[in-house]
């Protein structure tokens, strides 16, 4: 019969194999072959502004949106839904990226339970003419921490000091010496500088230990180090001014704004049959650029849209269509961007 250790050690074997699930990485080929298979999808539902966008025509350069829809969506259908030849959603960027690393990232094989992306591609597809500005950056975050400021400093620039006093003493060989070498360094900042500080922020709290050193004529040296944290999530703005030359494209340029506004809110959770409680979370999105050399774009949410129907005064056309819409789009990337992801090259691709 098990005893309790034997139970124990069964049910922690059970939860590491259910831990690999999410953190275990996929085949690197599998991944290349998923990003083919997205790239030989046509997605018939696919909104286009201007007409003439291509090699060769207008507008030869164009960035495209696609988007993927939560799981979880009452608008989510099997009709909507992106689907490889070999019958399987086609998954968004950062699944794909998350696929081929260890992270939590994950949902249990066959499920939306985990840390993972829970949503689908869609058919549906915006494709823009290129914005004139085309800007990003790639920041990291560092922290300046001071430590002069750790109470464990304070304590051994203390103890050196007094140490070294006290050692002067202890060679005398008497208590009293000691305490006459002590009464000797009364002028040394080095020796009375820690211990005024130590007794100001007992005394006077936090800032005590800065007064005490400003009474004995000094001033902390702060002592800074440079401590990395993380990169930044990156964030795209692009902004586009359309200006309809016709009735046809009037109506491309509203559904195309109607578009973006659907999929960047939220919606009710199992909305007649609850309270409310609960959002089901935005679409996400995926963006590429008909200009491989600019770099990739991981998987998106849609922070902001921008809409100005009068940025060169109000205007409309007869059929009450504005002659100018100016949106602007913020995005903010889903993933920090690491060597492994710059570096990464998929179907003659460039990295991010």
């Amino acid at each position: 019969m098990a005893g309790p250790i034997d139970t124990f050690l069964g049910a922690s074997k059970k939860a590491l194999n259910s831990l690999s699930v999410f953190t275990s990485a996929e085949n690197k080929k599998i991944g290349e072959s998923k990003s083919a298979e997205q790239k030989k999808f046509v997605y018939d539902n696919t909104l286009t502004f201007p007409a003439d966008l291509g090699p060769g025509l207008r507008n030869p350069y164009y960035i495209t949106f696609f988007v993927n829809q939560q799981n979880s969506s009452k608008y989510k259908t099997t009709n909507n839904t992106a689907v490889g030849k070999d019958g399987q959603p086609i998954q968004s960027n950062i699944q794909i990226n998350q696929g081929g690393i260890r992270t939590l990232g994950k949902n249990l094989g066959g499920t939306d339970l985990g840390f993972g992306r829970k949503t689908s591609r869609t058919t549906a597809a915006i494709r823009l003419f290129m914005p004139d500005s085309l800007s990003w950056g790639y920041q990291n975050a560092f922290q300046n921490v001071s430590l002069s400021g750790l109470p464990y400093t304070k304590l051994l620039s203390a103890g050196v000091a007094l140490g070294e006093s006290a050692v002067e003493g202890f060679k005398k060989g008497t208590i009293m010496g000691v305490l006459s070498s002590l009464a000797k360094k009364r002028n040394d900042r080095n020796v009375t500088g820690p211990v005024a500080e130590l007794v100001g922020t007992a005394l006077l709290g936090s800032g005590g230990d800065a007064i005490a050193a400003s009474a004995l004529g000094v001033t902390v040296n702060p002592q800074i180090d440079v401590i990395y944290e993380s990169p930044k999530l990156r964030d795209f703005t692009f902004d586009f001014l359309f200006a309809p030359r016709n009735h046809s494209e009037a109506v491309t340029v509203e559904k195309i704004v109607q578009k973006f506004k659907f999929h960047a809110a939220p919606e009710l959770y199992g909305q007649g049959s609850g309270i409310g409680r609960y959002f089901v979370p935005p679409s996400e999105f995926d963006i590429e650029f008909s200009v491989p050399t600019m770099g990739r774009v991981s998987t998106c949410v849609l922070v902001n849209i921008t809409l100005d129907y009068a940025s060169s005064g109000a205007a409309f056309y007869a059929d009450d269509y504005p002659v100018y819409t100016r949106m602007t789009l913020q995005f903010m990337e889903l993933e920090f961007m690491t060597k492994e992801l710059i570096e990464t090259e998929q179907n003659g691709g460039k990295g991010y």
